[in-house]
């Protein structure tokens, strides 16, 4: 969902060069606020995660400047299809060897303070993707075969909390849940469980070509708000280049998530935002 021209972005300083702090001038104020709303009108609290970026609300999708390794890397370069927080269990799901992890988020929420080069947001809908899938394929990828891993931004926080980063073995990748279909998948931490296993692998494969077919550029104008829904749909980015800072592109994210059946262990002590890990 792209909700056009709903804030506006005044008085910005240069774009910043990290994930947060987030300046706290106007035009970040009214993005807040603003996607705090949206989020609020689809029964979605705004929600954030202590393992990524310190658990901040919001945080800034900006190129990094060289030096800081992976995460400068993966700042100026195309992003494939994923979901975010893909180690994290469904919403109405507990992971299986820890029932503190919270689920994942339901939306992925982009406000748009600055796109000069217009570089595009790709959104993959689910149902075009079931679309290009066989039947055989569809089976392969509900069976729990495959692993998942803690995707970047996560890692150094599950390490810090949990001792390691979050993997999950044994994960299926489609699930039909009240007469839906719903996805966990990234293309960077997700593999088969067993490496001989060829239709789990063909399976995941045809998924990736599909992902590649189906993307949907969405190319996000200062002021605008994406909705990106994390269970029915896989989002990412055509490449960003590598110029930072000044008045490059810079995007503020925030999660949104149903919290009413999130339980008092699964928040963090002492806020009403936090979930864990």
């Amino acid at each position: 969902m792209r909700l056009t021209k709903v804030f506006v972005p005044d008085e910005l300083p240069d774009s910043p060069c990290d994930f947060y702090p987030v300046p706290d001038v106007e035009g970040t104020l009214l993005a807040q606020v603003t996607a705090i709303a949206c989020l609020a009108t689809i029964n979605s609290s705004t929600i954030s995660y202590r393992s990524e970026n310190e658990g901040k609300l919001f945080v800034n999708l900006v190129v990094f400047p060289p030096g800081r390794g992976k995460f400068t890397e993966k700042s100026a370069s195309k992003m494939s299809g994923h979901t975010d927080g893909v180690s994290f269990p469904l919403r109405g799901q507990s992971d299986p060897e820890n029932g503190r992890i919270a689920p994942s988020p339901d939306f992925v929420c982009l406000s748009a303070l600055r796109n000069p080069n217009k570089v595009p947001t790709m959104v993959v809908p689910l149902t075009s993707l079931m679309e290009k899938l066989s039947e055989e394929q569809i089976t392969e990828l509900q069976k729990p075969q495959y692993m998942l891993g803690s995707q970047l931004t996560f890692r150094e926080g599950m390490k810090e909390i949990l001792g390691d980063e979050l993997m999950v073995d044994n994960a299926q990748l489609l699930f039909y849940v009240d007469d839906s279909w719903w996805i966990r998948f990234s293309h960077r931490t997700t593999q088969t469980a067993e490496t001989d296993d060829k239709l789990a692998q063909e399976a995941m494969d045809a998924l990736k070509d599909a992902c590649a077919d189906c993307a949907i550029p969405v190319a996000l104008e200062p002021g605008d708000i994406a909705l990106v829904n994390n269970r029915i749909a896989l989002h990412g980015r055509s490449k960003v280049g590598e110029e930072y800072g000044g008045q490059t592109r810079w995007l503020l994210r925030a999660y949104g998530l149903d919290i009413s059946e999130i339980n008092s262990e699964q928040w963090h002590e002492g806020s009403n935002f936090m979930l864990y890990p």
